[in-house]
C-alpha cells in the first residue's frame, strides 16, 4: 500500500486527517462478523502557535527536529502547507512503514496511530511530558507538563478535555450514505484537570524504521496539490543507515491517553467523582482548536478483548497569521458556569459526517460528493432526490388532512350530542331567570332613583365625617420570622427589627474520635490537654455545631498544652445545613502546632468524612492562626479556606 495523501486545511468547515490503520480496522470489522467497530471517545486539543519557542514555551516549530531524507533540516514554507506536509510525510508515512514491516502483527487490535500522533507533536515541540506524581496517578503514568506562565518557563497544555461519544447515526442523502458521529461538550464541565498517558511499545520488534527519499509507494508520483511534495520527513540520518524513524520507546515519545478513570488519583480519592465526566466538572474554562476522534475495536464474543484506537484529528479552522512571524489556529472558548457569581457557561455540539470507501490510498473525510460522475447521472440523482422529497411532503400532507378530518368529526359530535344540547338549554334558562329578577327589582319607576339617592347620602356622610374614611388594617397577619422581630406596642404602628448579631458564636466541646461522642464542654476551668501522652489530639478533637449565618469559633483559653498529633475540628451540620457563601471563622490563641496539621471536618450524617480544609504548618503565618472557611457548594461539600493571620 501507499502512504495516504492529505489536503491543506480548508478555509472553513474544518479538516479531518485520518490514519490508514483506522481504515484497515474498518475493513477487518466488515469482513469479520465477530469484530465490532464503533466510535467511542474524543479529546479536545489546544494546538499551540506556529512560531519559534520563547522562554521554554511549547510551540509548533517545523525547523526544530525534522530532517529531510538527505539529512538536511526541514525547510518550512507556509504554516498551512507545512502542517499538512509534515503530517503526511512524517506521521502517515511512519505508520505506513510500520504496517508493512515484517514484524508487524496484524492480529493485535491495538494500533500505533496514537503513539505516532503524539510523537509527531513532541518532535514539533508542541508536547512535553513528565512522570505523574501520586496526587495525579495511582499507577505511575505520565502527564503533560503543568500549565505555567512563570518567568523562565511557559507551557500551555495541549490535551484539554476527555469525553465520550454517545450517539452515532447513518443517513442517506443524494444517493450517498454517511455515518454521523456526534461530539458533545456539556455546559457543566471544564477542562480535565490532569490527563494521564500510558507508555507502550510499537507493534514491531525493531527500534528503527528505514525510509527512502519519497514516502512509501509514491516514488515517481506528484501530489494533486502542487504546494505539497511527497518527500520523506524523518527523525534521524546517518551516512551508513540513511534516513530513518526512531521508534525506541526508551529514547522517544511512545504514549497513548489513559481512558481508565480508576487510574486518576483525583477520581479514586474523591467518592463523589465516578467518571472522567465528573472529574471534568471540577476543572476550569479552557480553549481548544482541534479534536482527536477515537474508536473501539473489540470482539463481540469476548468483549474484554478490546482496544481504543485513534481514528484521526479534526482541525476546526485554517491556520492564520497573527502578525510578525507567528500563526495560529483560531480557538474556541469553553466557559464553565460559576455558581458564586452566577455567570453562565456554554456547551459545544459537533456532528461529523463521514463517507467511507474501500480505498486506503486517500484516507480522510470526503466533502465533495459525486465529482466523478457524468452530467446525466447528476441530473438523474437530482431528480430522484426531488422525487423522494415530494413523496415525503405528500405523506406529511396526507397525515395533516387525516388529523383535520378527525378533529372536525370530534367537533360535530360535540355540537350534535344530546348532553351538550341540554347543557346549553339550562344555561340559557338561568340567564333568563337572572334577567327577570333584575326586572322585578327595578319594576317601579322610582326604584332606580331611590338607589341613586341612597348612594348620594352615603357620599355626603363620608365628606362631612359622619362615616370615618380611615382604613383599618389587620396587623395580626404580620409575625416575626428567622432573624427578625415585630414590635406592635405602639398603636397603629409596626416596627420590624433585625435580630441577627455580627456573629453566631459557637460553643466548643471535647470530641472522642474513636467513640464518636461528645465528652464535655471546654471552658477556662476545664481546658483541653492536647499534648497529654497517650491521649491529647491523637485521641480527641474539638466539636462544635454549625449555626445560622456567619459562625465564629474562638479557641482562646482552650488548650493547656500543645497538640501531640493533627488537631481535628469537627463541625456538626446535622441540625443546620451548610449554605452557599456561608462563612465559618476559627480564631486561635497562641499555639505551637509542632509540625502537625489542622484538619477541619464536617458531614455528621456520614461520619464526618467531608474534609473542609487541611491546614499544614507551612501555611501558617503566625502562632495565632485566624482561619476563615467559605462554603462554595453545600451539595458537593466544596469549601475554600483563607488564613488571615
Amino acid at each position: 500500500m501507499a502512504t495516504p495523501l492529505v489536503r491543506i486545511p480548508q478555509v472553513q468547515g474544518g479538516t479531518m486527517y485520518a490514519f490508514a490503520s483506522a481504515a484497515k480496522d474498518l475493513t477487518r470489522a466488515f469482513n469479520n462478523p465477530d469484530l465490532k467497530f464503533e466510535f467511542s471517545k474524543f479529546a479536545l486539543l489546544d494546538l499551540p502557535d506556529f512560531t519559534a519557542a520563547v522562554n521554554g514555551s511549547n510551540t509548533i516549530d517545523f525547523e526544530l527536529n525534522l530532517l529531510q531524507a538527505s539529512g538536511a533540516s526541514y525547510v518550512p514554507t507556509q504554516p498551512n502547507v507545512d502542517f499538512a506536509q509534515t503530517f503526511q510525510n512524517y506521521a502517515l508515512n511512519l505508520e505506513e512503514l510500520l504496517l508493512k514491516d515484517d514484524d508487524y502483527d496484524p492480529i493485535i487490535l491495538q494500533t500505533d496511530a496514537e503513539k505516532i500522533f503524539f510523537k509527531w507533536l513532541n518532535t514539533l515541540g508542541a508536547l512535553r511530558i513528565r512522570q505523574a506524581d501520586s496526587n495525579e496517578s495511582v499507577l505511575g503514568a505520565y502527564a503533560e507538563e503543568s500549565d505555567s506562565d512563570q518567568a523562565g518557563t511557559v507551557y500551555n497544555r495541549v490535551v484539554k478535555y476527555l469525553g465520550s461519544i454517545d450517539a452515532e447515526n447513518d443517513v442517506a442523502y443524494a444517493g450517498n450514505t454517511y455515518h454521523e458521529v456526534y461530539i458533545n461538550v456539556p455546559t457543566a464541565v471544564g477542562n480535565t484537570p490532569v490527563v494521564l498517558f500510558n507508555p507502550s511499545n510499537y507493534n514491531t520488534t525493531g527500534t528503527k524504521l528505514y525510509a527512502t527519499q519519497y514516502i512509501q509507494g509514491r516514488a515517481g508520483q506528484q501530489h494533486p496539490d502542487p504546494n505539497i511534495n511527497i518527500e520523506t520527513v524523518v527523525d534521524s540520518y546517518t551516512s551508513a543507515e540513511g534516513p530513518y524513524y526512531n521508534i525506541n520507546e526508551n529514547t522517544t515519545v511512545s504514549i497513548g491517553i489513559d481512558w481508565n478513570a480508576q487510574s486518576y488519583a483525583g477520581v479514586v480519592n474523591n467518592s463523589s467523582i465516578k467518571s472522567l465526566l465528573d472529574y471534568a466538572k471540577t476543572g476550569q474554562q479552557f480553549t481548544f482548536n482541534a479534536i482527536l476522534v477515537y474508536y473501539d475495536l473489540y470482539s463481540q464474543s469476548n468483549p474484554s478483548n478490546r482496544a481504543t484506537n485513534l481514528y484521526g484529528i479534526l482541525i476546526l479552522d485554517e491556520i492564520q497569521s497573527v502578525g510578525g512571524s507567528g500563526s495560529k489556529i483560531h480557538e474556541q472558548i469553553k466557559y464553565k458556569p460559576n455558581e458564586i457569581t452566577g455567570l453562565n457557561g456554554n456547551a459545544f455540539s459537533l456532528k461529523l459526517n463521514m463517507k467511507f470507501n474501500s480505498s486506503l490510498d486517500n484516507v480522510g473525510v470526503e466533502t465533495s460528493i459525486n465529482d466523478f460522475t457524468t452530467f446525466s447521472m447528476d441530473l438523474f440523482m437530482d431528480v430522484t432526490t426531488a422525487l423522494e422529497n415530494a413523496t415525503e411532503l405528500m405523506l406529511q400532507a396526507n397525515a395533516r388532512y387525516s388529523n383535520l378530518a378527525q378533529r372536525l368529526g370530534d367537533m360535530e359530535g360535540m355540537v350534535l350530542s344530546t348532553q351538550n344540547g341540554n347543557q346549553l338549554e339550562s344555561r340559557v334558562a338561568a340567564l333568563e331567570q337572572e334577567f327577570q329578577n333584575a326586572s322585578i327589582q327595578l319594576g317601579s319607576s322610582t326604584a332606580l332613583l331611590d338607589l341613586i339617592t341612597k348612594a348620594h347620602d352615603k357620599i355626603n356622610s363620608l365628606i362631612d365625617g359622619t362615616i370615618p374614611a380611615e382604613l383599618q388594617y389587620n396587623i395580626d397577619v404580620i409575625f416575626p420570622g428567622r432573624g427578625t422581630a415585630v414590635d406592635k406596642t405602639l398603636d397603629n404602628k409596626i416596627k420590624i427589627h433585625n435580630t441577627v448579631e455580627g456573629y453566631s458564636l459557637s460553643t466548643k466541646f471535647l470530641w472522642n474520635i474513636a467513640g464518636s461522642t461528645v465528652v464535655n464542654q471546654i471552658t477556662p476551668g476545664n481546658l483541653f490537654d492536647a499534648g497529654q501522652a497517650g491521649s491529647g489530639t491523637s485521641q480527641y478533637g474539638i466539636w462544635t455545631k454549625l449555626m445560622q449565618y456567619t459562625n465564629r469559633l474562638s479557641l482562646s483559653q482552650t488548650f493547656s498544652s500543645d497538640p501531640n498529633a493533627d488537631l481535628n475540628i469537627y463541625i456538626d451540620d446535622s441540625s443546620v445545613a451548610w449554605k452557599a457563601g456561608q462563612v465559618f471563622k476559627i480564631a486561635f490563641d497562641t499555639i505551637n502546632i509542632g509540625g502537625h496539621n489542622i484538619i477541619i471536618k464536617t458531614g455528621k450524617a456520614t461520619g464526618f468524612d467531608k474534609i473542609v480544609a487541611t491546614i499544614q504548618p507551612s501555611q501558617l503565618v503566625s502562632n495565632k492562626p485566624y482561619i476563615e472557611v467559605t462554603c462554595i457548594s453545600p451539595v458537593n461539600y466544596q469549601f475554600e479556606a483563607d488564613i488571615l493571620r
